[in-house]
């Protein structure tokens, strides 16, 4: 059974015990008002919500559920039309705390929230039975009497560990998108410089250019870029620094030079 407005008046002060004000009693509902947003830097009274970016905000209000009650955070019918989106925890029988909600711009719109407004409604839900062992009983009572944000709290250590996981795993997802992008990348490099080689000899043969140590040389130096327009590619794009690679590779220039040179110095064919 949910609380209406005359039970709520009633009991309003044993529930909400710092901050209560009659006003913000609905007919079945009591109206949480923001008292400042947590940032990084500091607790605000007013922040620019940006699209798609979320928040936690600290509500004026109190409140220590009495071990009958249960109270439930709900959304107020203005502020989603706004495209605010607001959630909060179940608060169980005994649970004493300010109500610490996250607040989520789901419009394209820049919106305004401050201290005063009107940021959401709860919900007090009368129990059948009360509990054995009320909230503030419980070893794990992480958010009990919690007067300043506290994060994770008691599950900080569980919590950071699933977080670090799925940040790994961004990062290996983003390493192979870019390893992606890089063999694409070198596969066309070395297409066009194929394409390259070929339409310059084509030219040169049909310019009547058939010089064979010409055609050699110019075909090593073509080589030359190639191979070392590649292996960069490889090597700051495609990350591939293994050892073997690089010896490989710095023989293979270390051969096109070489023969670029032998060639050069020997009389004409």
């Amino acid at each position: 059974m949910i609380l209406v407005d005359r039970e709520i008046k009633q009991r309003g002060k044993d529930i909400v015990i710092e901050g209560y004000d009659e006003n913000n009693v609905n007919s079945v509902s009591y109206d949480v008002t923001l008292e400042c947003i947590i940032t990084n830097d500091a607790e605000k009274e007013s922040y620019i919500l940006q699209p798609g970016e979320t928040i936690f905000v600290r509500t004026r209000e109190m409140i220590h559920m009495p071990d009958d009650l249960m109270g439930r955070i709900g959304e107020k019918n203005s502020k989603m039309r706004l495209g605010i989106q607001v959630s909060g925890p179940h608060y169980f029988p005994g649970h004493k705390t300010y109500m610490f909600l996250r607040v989520s711009n789901i419009s394209p719109n820049r919106i305004k929230i401050e201290k005063g407004d009107k940021i959401a409604q709860i919900f007090f839900e009368q129990l059948e039975k009360v509990p054995q062992m009320t909230y503030d009983l419980q070893e794990n009572a992480s958010f009990n009497n919690e007067e300043k944000y506290r994060g994770f709290a008691g599950y900080q250590d569980e919590y950071e560990r699933k977080i670090l996981k799925i940040e790994q795993q961004k990062e290996e997802l983003e390493e192979k998108e870019s390893k992606m992008y890089a063999n694409i990348m070198t596969i066309m490099g070395v297409f066009v410089a194929v394409f390259s080689m070929i339409m310059v000899n084509f030219t040169n043969v049909n310019a009547g250019i058939t010089n064979l140590k010409f055609l050699i040389m110019l075909n090593l130096s073509l080589g030359i870029v190639v191979v070392l327009f590649v292996g960069l590619m490889l090597v700051f794009l495609n990350k591939a620094k293994s050892k073997n690679f690089l010896v490989a590779y710095i023989i293979l220039m270390l051969i096109l030079v070489i023969a670029l040179l032998i060639l050069a110095s020997v009389g004409g064919f």
